[in-house]
């Protein structure tokens, strides 16, 4: 009885206690960090008492001062470190640079400076210390873009986890998980193709599909497992391969919707949680001098903000000049401007204020607000419709041109390309949206679709994340199809084995053919070399029968080549008979003359001559060589 007590106790105390969380957000995207900070602060705001360790290279607040992070200890990395080595592996936090890059040239660039961005991270003096100080945690969750090492974390603690994909699934998150996905229905990231492709799209996307998984496997985890090897192993005797670790992950929590992107097909263990980082209107607040300054506005605010990293500051001249011309000629507006820097290009207007970071969720649930100018980010497109505000979309990114495409067709918003950004197509756009109603209805429309109030992705993510703990892992939910490799996966064994067996039907018979032929032709050959002195001799005495002496027909001295075919020695021999009678002098000689022929075989001779020499020398024939006369004598008789 004493024991059951015991018993009672200790899990009355461990389900207290709640479970110790090891968060690692690696991305030098703020938004990344926004939304992996905002579920870990719903979950240590339940009541199951859970406890977390965040490790950022974002300062602690720095986005809002007004929400502490609660139960929450923050390891922060030298945010600066990070960021430099992003720019010198050649990617930009400038709109101009980053519209500029290729789809490969980004690509490739982005997979380095993911690679060497963990390196640092682990070589942190922070997490090394965390590493060796022996504290145990019970749960990862991570954010696996282009940071796949981390995963090391999970094993050397022996715990599960947890995947955030703040923008959405990508190729890699589908191939550590084992998800389908099929290059004419699932359009790149890294490509401008919606769900509708053309035929010329498809093509594209294939390629750039298969480029992308050749890629992740024959390079990025190459690297990755260099990173992972050279900081886990010095912790543990035996390192698994880095491969294994993915069979590892039990939850996939995806920043997405079909509403707002299109419908597929997610595994069991693969959420769609878009919107999960909004909090409750109650939440939101306005610094006061800000709030005065948009009640102030007599047609209302528009709000500006192309990214949390993209520097408004450090866009070309001239587009800067067109948006301030726009902003001057629009004076029934008040315009909020993200900008990076303290001093303006000019001096300010008096409609326009400036800051390098605003509490953007809640200046567009504000209503004064009627307009938002971004570059359609998925944090901040779902703010915006969490607020009913119309986008104005000036996209810089594949994925943002997209999303922008679908909020155009669904009527909530606008699109302006970069390149094509001019004071008509900005003036023109800003009227339309604000003076037409019918952008604000379809974006009402949008977010009742989405189902944004109810926090229904919140609940789902908090209640999956309580059973992973639960269950240790949440096998049940896991797919083989992780287990495969590229290989496999891609079924080209297969295609390969159904090519070889095609091959071998088609070829054996050809084959097996030609060898039965060739050896019935070689035995033929064999039994016409045994034949062959018996048929030369036949072949001789049938010319002769043919054409008596074959010295009768040629003069004296000369010889008739043997070797010519029959119709042709028959009429040279004629030939040559009859010009040698008329040449002739002989008195008893009549052209008219009709007595046949002797064509009686001449007697076989006693000498035995070899059959070849029949055809090759004709002296075989000159013991039986008579003179003229003595031949022509019969015909006189």
């Amino acid at each position: 009885m004493r024991m059951l007590q015991l018993l009672s106790l200790w899990l009355l105390c461990s389900h207290a206690t709640g479970a110790n969380i090891l968060a690692v957000l690696p991305s030098v995207w703020r938004s990344h960090y926004l939304f992996g900070r905002r579920l870990m602060q719903q979950l240590v705001a339940g009541p199951q008492n859970h406890s977390v360790t965040l490790i950022s290279p974002h300062a602690r607040g720095e986005a809002d001062v007004a929400a502490p992070l609660y139960k929450i200890r923050e390891i922060r990395i030298e945010d600066q470190d990070l960021m430099q080595n992003w720019l010198d592996m050649g990617m930009s936090f400038e709109a101009e640079q980053m519209h500029a890059q290729s789809v490969m040239e980004r690509f490739t660039r982005m997979i380095y400076a993911g690679t060497t961005n963990v390196d640092l991270l682990l070589s942190d003096a922070q997490v090394q210390k965390l590493l060796t100080s022996g504290e145990k945690f019970d749960l990862l969750i991570v954010d696996l873009f282009l940071s796949d090492a981390l995963l090391g974390f999970a094993y050397y603690y022996g715990v599960p986890t947890v995947a955030i994909s703040p923008t959405g699934a990508n190729s890699w998150l589908n191939n550590m998980f084992g998800n389908p996905q099929s290059a004419s229905l699932d359009p790149s990231n890294f490509l401008p193709f919606t769900e509708r492709m053309s035929t010329r799209q498809r093509i594209a996307n294939t390629l750039m599909s298969t480029f992308e998984r050749l890629t992740y496997n024959f390079f990025h985890l190459i690297s990755q497992q260099s990173v992972y090897s050279s900081h886990f192993e010095v912790l543990v005797n035996e390192l698994p391969n880095y491969r294994d670790l993915s069979k590892n992950l039990s939850l996939a929590l995806i920043n997405s919707h079909p509403a707002m992107d299109y419908p597929r097909a997610y595994l069991p263990n693969m959420l769609e949680v878009g919107g999960l980082h909004l909090r409750d209107p109650q939440q939101l607040q306005v610094p006061n001098h800000v709030r005065s300054f948009m009640e102030a506005a007599p047609g209302g605010v528009i709000y500006m903000s192309l990214g949390a990293e993209v520097q408004t500051a450090q866009l070309p001249s001239e587009k800067l000049s067109t948006f301030l011309d726009v902003f001057t000629h629009l004076r029934e507006f008040h315009f909020l401007l993200k900008w990076e820097t303290e001093e303006f290009i000019q001096p300010l207007p008096d409609n326009m204020m400036i800051n390098s970071w605003w509490p953007q969720e809640a200046i567009l649930a504000h209503p004064q607000v009627k307009l938002f100018i971004s570059s359609c980010g998925q944090l901040s497109v779902w703010e915006s419709i969490a607020g009913d505000t119309p986008i104005l979309a000036i996209p810089i990114l594949a994925e943002q041109e997209v999303l922008a495409k679908r909020l155009q067709q669904k009527g909530a918003a606008l699109t302006v390309d970069y390149d094509a950004i001019a004071y008509d197509a900005l003036l023109h756009s800003i009227r339309q949206l604000t003076l037409n109603s019918s952008y604000v209805q379809h974006v009402a429309r949008l977010k009742a679709r989405l189902n944004v109030g109810n926090s229904d992705a919140s609940a789902r993510a908090l209640g999956y994340i309580e059973l992973v703990l639960g269950t240790g892992g949440a096998d049940f939910l896991k797919s083989h199809a992780n287990s495969l490799n590229f290989w496999r996966a891609e079924g080209l064994d297969v295609l390969l084995l159904i090519g070889l067996g095609i091959f071998g039907i088609l070829t054996v018979p050809f084959v097996a053919t030609c060898c039965i032929l060739r050896r019935s032709y070689y035995s033929q050959a064999a039994q016409d070399q045994q034949q062959q002195p018996y048929r030369t001799t036949l072949k001789a005495v049938g010319r002769m029968h043919s054409y008596g002496d074959p010295s009768s027909c040629t003069t004296p001295g000369t010889s008739e080549p043997l070797r010519r075919t029959r119709s042709a020695q028959s009429l040279s021999a004629r030939s040559s008979c009859s010009s040698f009678s008329s040449a002739t002098p002989s008195s008893n000689t009549s052209s008219n003359s009709t007595t046949p022929l002797d064509l009686t075989p001449p007697p076989p001779s006693a000498t035995v001559v070899p059959s070849l020499q029949l055809y090759v020398n004709q002296g075989v024939y000159a013991t039986q060589k008579t003179s003229h006369d003595d031949r022509m004598e019969p015909a006189f008789l």
